[in-house]
């Protein structure tokens, strides 16, 4: 059935003066009367700043928007949504100018919105939503209600009670109703991609998925998209259209580096003559002096896109860090993002602050529907060659750290996080302390940024000239897979053995250590290879597998066959003396011989399967244990992960 929406007129009311923005030596002028905001369609009235654009009614269960759109010219520094009538609702983010709601009951619902311009005056509005009895069959479609013009974003259709076995039998089709024009890309799956179009002021975009199921029946929906044009720009930003992906916000609102955190972290304002100095926002370990943060004081330097990601964080540290060591590596930095469409994941020495992708730290579907599934930017990088590399984390013989198939709307709880967030703290916090070591967080310059305040003999340096690497045939190819050089005719004759002589007989745990750009000698990506697989063995019981196959361009991973492999690899004798250099330079508070508990790394079986090694224990008894369905989706969506880590390292080594 077709939906019929429309939008109301909402009174707005001007409050400078009432809530504090206009101020002054004189007496305080009275507010203005209220200025009805105009429908949806039409231009914002004269001295207006935002509208708000509400949808009049709907049927119980299916999603609604609601939306403040800053006026031509005007732009909302700051948004607070409070709901004040009907059943409790959970539209995510109470901080963003949309929101997505899903009444599941029939009745009334309200809730006002306060914001502040640029100029720190503050205004209000209320707006109300009406549920209607639920139709037999209801559409929702899932996703974040906002996106910068020119960001990459998804939205996912869904139909209550339809099994996921159905949903490929199904017929659907995307379309835009109504907004500015653009290309949906592939409109025939449930998932849709695409880059938001240009607008010079904020828009609401619909679209509207139709579907005819498999036993007939048609159905549809809408989603409102609020499409904002980015801030103006610098002349050279840090942070191009194409780079900032989410708009974030300080989690603590009113903490003590809220202000900094605007301004210094994740803006196109940002250039390098405009980076922030120590001083405006220290690391950390200087606000601490050198000892454990509680987790307030991590909370104080994190942005996030939509606030439970700022909750689950918080809940991960409080649950998942025992011993301390991801807040002691946070002294290291400056500030925490975390955003929906923050990919890839890095540290960046510029700000001094680690970006992660929110991918990683969801814990139910409904927060999972809020982050985008648009995929990283795919390269072709070394596809000519004739081998790849695969990896994953196991514990128990079970394969971790991959995401259950979307269509199951599963769960997971924060100790099913740490081989996804775990691993990804411990690789960027790495490259943080190696930049800036503990040893310098209480002698540093604080008129300096945090790039101009790296000193010399850091942990890559130490480990490049102490314990270095020897494969210059990995290096060259390393070009080829991270950086896009043109492989030469002698790299693409390079078959799986001659990988494995190279690989094995070194002392890296990864193809990634050798990431080494022309014209650079610090091999950065080294020191946080082997520092992460050594935590996430040491601290979680959690081993490393890497092989080496021949390159394959379809099919699964888990149906290749192996040359050559080993679990825990960073064990080896040769290799555990590099990571104890880079553990005692970054991680000093570590107990001496902390290394000497890595376990001896254990052969992967050649000529069986990737998906077959992945029970070593059955392999010990003479079984070749096959993967179940669930173990299968799970090495699917590892696949999607190493494709997308590998193309992310390669941007990660751009910056």
């Amino acid at each position: 059935m077709s939906l019929l929406r429309t939008f109301v007129s909402i009174s707005l009311c001007l409050l400078v003066a009432a809530c504090g923005g206009g101020g002054g030596a004189d007496a305080p002028t009275p507010p203005p009367d209220p200025v009805t905001v105009p429908p949806l369609g039409t231009q914002c009235l004269g001295g207006s700043v935002a509208r708000l654009a509400p949808p009049a009614a709907t049927s119980a269960g299916r999603n609604q928007e609601l939306a403040v759109l800053a006026c031509a010219g005007s732009r909302l520094e700051t948004v607070q949504w409070r709901q004040t009538d009907g059943a409790a609702l959970l539209p995510g983010s109470l901080r963003s100018q949309a929101l997505s709601v899903a009444p599941a009951a029939v009745g009334r619902y309200a809730f006002s919105v306060d914001f502040t311009d640029t100029r720190g005056a503050s205004y209000s509005g209320q707006v109300e939503l009406n549920a209607t009895a639920p139709d037999a069959t209801a559409m929702v479609i899932r996703g974040e209600p906002s996106v910068w013009a020119g960001g990459q974003t998804s939205l996912r259709a869904w139909v209550d009670g339809l099994a996921a076995a159905d949903y490929p039998l199904a017929q659907v089709r995307w379309r835009r109703v109504d907004g500015p024009d653009l290309n949906l890309g592939d409109t025939t799956q449930w998932r849709v991609i695409f880059t938001a179009p240009a607008v010079t002021q904020d828009s609401v975009l619909r679209l509207r998925a139709e579907a005819t199921l498999a036993d007939g029946r048609s159905v549809s929906q809408e989603f409102s998209l609020l499409v904002q044009p980015p801030p103006a720009a610098a002349a050279a930003p840090l942070f191009g259209a194409g780079n900032l992906s989410s708009r974030v916000y300080p989690y603590v609102a009113g903490g003590p580096h809220a202000a900094a955190l605007r301004e210094c972290i994740y803006t196109p304002a940002l250039t390098t003559a405009t980076l922030c100095t120590l001083g405006r926002l220290p690391l950390l370990g200087a606000e601490t002096r050198g000892e454990l943060p509680t987790v307030e004081q991590v909370m104080a330097r994190v942005l996030v896109s939509n606030d439970w990601m700022g909750q689950r964080f918080e809940a991960f540290l409080r649950e998942q860090d025992a011993s301390g060591d991801f807040r002691r590596l946070l002294n290291a930095t400056t500030a925490i993002v975390i955003g929906g469409r923050v990919r890839p994941a890095f540290y960046w020495s510029a700000t001094g602050a680690i970006y992660l992708d929110a991918d990683t730290i969801w814990q139910t579907a409904a927060e999972r529907d809020t982050v985008s599934e648009a995929p990283d930017p795919r390269s072709d990088y070394g596809s000519d060659l004739a081998y790849t590399t695969l990896w994953r984390y196991v514990q128990g013989n079970r394969s971790v750290g991959g995401r259950s198939p979307v269509l199951e709307r599963a769960s997971r709880d924060s100790a099913a996080l740490v081989p996804a967030l775990g691993r990804l703290l411990y690789h960027e916090l790495i490259h943080a302390n190696d930049f800036l070591p503990p040893r310098v967080h209480l002698l540093l310059n604080t008129n300096l940024r945090v790039y101009e305040a790296i000193p010399a003999n850091t942990a890559s340096e130490q480990l490049r000239a102490q314990l270095p690497f020897y494969s210059q045939e990995m290096v060259d190819l390393g070009r080829v897979q991270f950086f896009g050089v043109a492989s030469t005719a002698t790299q693409r004759g390079y078959q799986p053995a001659d990988i494995v002589q190279f690989f094995s007989a070194d002392r890296v745990t990864d193809d990634y250590s050798y990431s080494l750009p022309v014209g650079q000698n610090v091999p950065r990506e080294d020191a946080a290879m082997l520092a992460e697989e050594a935590l996430m063995q040491l601290r979680h019981g959690v081993l490393r597998d890497v092989a080496v196959v021949p390159q394959f361009l379809s099919g699964a991973s888990a149906d290749q066959t192996v040359t050559w492999g080993q679990r825990g690899r960073v064990g080896d004798a040769g290799i555990k003396p590099r990571a104890a250099l880079v553990l005692a330079q970054t991680m000093p508070w570590l107990p001496a011989g902390f290394t000497n508990g890595l376990a001896a790394p254990l052969p992967l079986r050649a000529g069986l399967t990737w998906g077959q090694n992945l029970d070593q224990g059955a392999l010990a008894v003479g079984m070749a244990r096959p993967l179940s369905a669930t173990e299968r989706a799970l090495e699917a969506d590892l696949d999607a992960q190493r494709r997308g880590a590998r193309n992310n390292r390669a941007a990660e080594l751009a910056r």
